[in-house]
């Protein structure tokens, strides 16, 4: 064997044993999450009632793409336009595509979500071990650290909040990579690899090649993340421009290190670009109702970002979680951040150590193992991109300043906390990699990482996190007397009208209610109105149907063929519905089909 196979024999043998690392991490993190959700089979085909009612939401958007593309109309839903996705705010490039996926392989909506929910742990977990070998950690403690990250109770608390898209954050890591890269060649992973190129275009190929593909994955995720991807990472480089500035650096050479921002920023405008166009008037823009303090309102606080998460299962965690929480009156509605304790004790640590190395200088310190953390680059760049990343963070932070300037889209600052997550843990695996192995100290300090991370992450998760799976009989019933009343390809309009995809509850009726029936429809038996998406040519149809006598006239012009009316949305005016049935040819005295609770009535019309 030649000098060359064993070189190649050996590329491949590392090759291997990351892929086997990264899908190890992924499996156990896959399982965990089942173990500390406590999910059983039956509960996979059930759908889960979560806090929110943006989890009904979702369900439909998962029901909707078992039946077409995300990015193409759908009949069944928004009668008579029908409904497209085609707006990033709901569906990202990236869950688009894993959705029709799905979809080819299984037909059933609610066990796809349920399938995607469990599958972002282990995307998560695969890009948590990239980030965390990027940053030179060992294999193995990768792996420990990828899982960590993948179960955060920040995951945790996506599932329960219902942002089944938000809750996949595997974009973030390899955010945290692109940061590593902006920094310079002593932290790029990819330096060592490009130097070894054959030719000079070989090695400008191998250092624009890696950012470049890692810009495109990131700006095409969940919007939230890759607006801040943008923000952190067009940040750490702006501060180390202007330090490569002070210390006369040649404008070439700072120019060359703008490649990670420039191209993160092009293929996030592209993707904006992109989903922002009309395309024959199927897609508006549905926030403008949103404000400038919405990016205080849900903004984060020092506190709760590092303070244990209310299921952490260490004795007094969670109940000094909760005093705090009754105890302030400031951000009352903004969401949790669910920090890890292990990575509060990693950002803590993290400052503490870069302010201890300023205060008494690295002469000082001389070759103390104190001194090696504070001048390590990587410190430095995990320091700055902390920092950084906090003012976002943070109350009144520069998050309102992004608002002011770009828009009021983006305004749950809060969720960047999941980079400052990472970037505690980040610290803490370069300090637990750095450990001797002597005496088994390294492994030992893993083994009680592992056992905080499963008392803290795991333990409570099941009760602050509870799934209450239903298998929604009294809609099922109802929608399959509806089906055997109606003809195939009916529209029935639904009442109360509600906007889509953000409306408030109306009554007593949740957001989102008027779903339900969609999610156990066969596709081509009946067209809901439910789903006209706001600012669209189908959604002004029913919002200019405001009377009675107009509502009337729009039902026979559109062909439908009879009316749901759920009792719940007129609970505070409860016969407001009546005249609008009248008037569009029904009986409000004898409904057709009732659901077996009562509370939604159909009527047919048109006859």
């Amino acid at each position: 064997m030649t000098l060359t196979d064993k070189t190649s024999l050996s590329v491949r043998s590392r090759v291997v044993r990351e892929i086997v690392s990264a899908v190890l991490a992924a499996v156990i993190s896959v399982v965990a999450a089942v173990i500390a959700l406590r999910i059983s089979p039956t509960d996979m085909m059930q759908r889960w009632q979560i806090s929110s009612p943006d989890g009904v939401l979702h369900y439909l958007l998962f029901v909707n793409s078992t039946q077409t593309f995300s990015y193409t109309t759908n009949p069944n839903l928004g009668f008579p336009s029908g409904l497209d996705a085609f707006f990033v705010a709901q569906v990202d490039m990236q869950s688009a595509l894993a959705m029709s996926v799905l979809a080819a392989i299984v037909h059933n909506g609610i066990l796809s979500h349920n399938l995607y929910v469990l599958g972002t742990f282990a995307l998560v977990a695969l890009g948590g071990y990239a980030f965390f070998r990027a940053l030179r950690i060992r294999r193995w403690l990768s792996v420990l650290f990828a899982v960590i990250f993948s179960l955060a109770p920040y995951h945790f608390l996506r599932v329960w909040y219902g942002h089944t898209f938000i809750e996949n954050y595997w974009v973030v890591p390899l955010a945290g990579i692109l940061v590593l890269i902006t920094a310079g060649p002593r932290t790029n992973p990819f330096t060592a690899w490009a130097a070894r190129a054959a030719s000079r275009r070989g090695r400008i190929v191998r250092t624009a090649l890696p950012p470049v593909i890692l810009s495109l994955v990131v700006a095409t995720g969940e919007p939230y993340y890759f607006v801040f991807a943008v923000l952190i990472v067009g940040g750490v480089w702006l501060f180390g421009a202007c330090g490569a500035l002070l210390t006369r650096t040649p404008w070439r050479t700072i120019a060359a290190t703008a490649i990670v921002p420039v191209s993160l920023v092009f293929f996030v405008g592209i993707n904006l670009l992109v989903m922002a166009q009309n395309y024959g008037v199927r897609y508006q823009s549905y926030a403008g109702a949103r404000l400038i303090s919405d990016s205080e309102i849900y903004s984060g606080k020092l506190m709760s970002l590092l303070l244990p998460w209310l299921g952490s299962g260490f004795p007094g965690a969670s109940r000094l979680a909760n005093h705090y929480a009754s105890a302030s009156n400031v951000l009352p509605y903004t969401e949790a951040t669910g920090t890890p304790i292990i990575a509060s004790v990693g950002m803590i640590a993290l400052v503490l150590v870069v302010l201890i190395g300023i205060l008494i200088g690295n002469r000082t310190l001389a070759d103390t193992w104190i001194n090696r953390i504070v001048t390590d680059p990587r410190t430095r760049v995990l320091a700055v991109a902390l920092l950084w990343a906090f003012l976002f963070f943070m109350v009144s932070g520069l998050g309102v300043a992004v608002a002011m300037v770009a828009g009021t889209q983006v305004r749950a600052w809060v969720r960047v906390c999941i980079f400052l997550t990472l970037f505690g843990l980040a610290f803490v695996a370069m300090v637990v990699n750095a450990l001797p192995s002597k005496y088994g100290i390294r492994f030992g300090a893993a083994g009680l990482l592992a056992v905080v991370a499963v008392f803290d992450q795991m333990v409570g998760v099941a009760a602050a996190v509870p799934l209450k799976p239903t298998a929604d009989d009294n809609i099922k019933s109802y929608v399959a007397a509806v089906d055997s009343a109606l003809p195939n390809g009916c529209g029935v309009v639904q009442l109360p009208m509600a906007g889509f995809p953000e409306t408030p509850p109306t009554d007593s009726m949740p957001e989102h209610e008027l779903a339900l029936p969609f999610l156990y429809t066969q596709p081509g038996d009946i067209r809901w109105s439910y789903g006209s998406v706001d600012g669209t040519v189908g959604r002004k149809l029913w919002t200019d149907a405001n009377t009675p006598d107009l509502f009337g006239a729009t039902v026979k012009s559109t062909g439908a063929c009879a009316i749901s009316v759920n009792l719940d949305g007129y609970s505070d005016h409860v016969d407001a519905w009546k005249p609008f049935v009248a008037a569009a040819g029904g009986n409000p005295d004898a409904p057709t089909v009732t659901s077996p609770d009562g509370g939604i009535l159909l009527f047919t019309v048109g006859k």
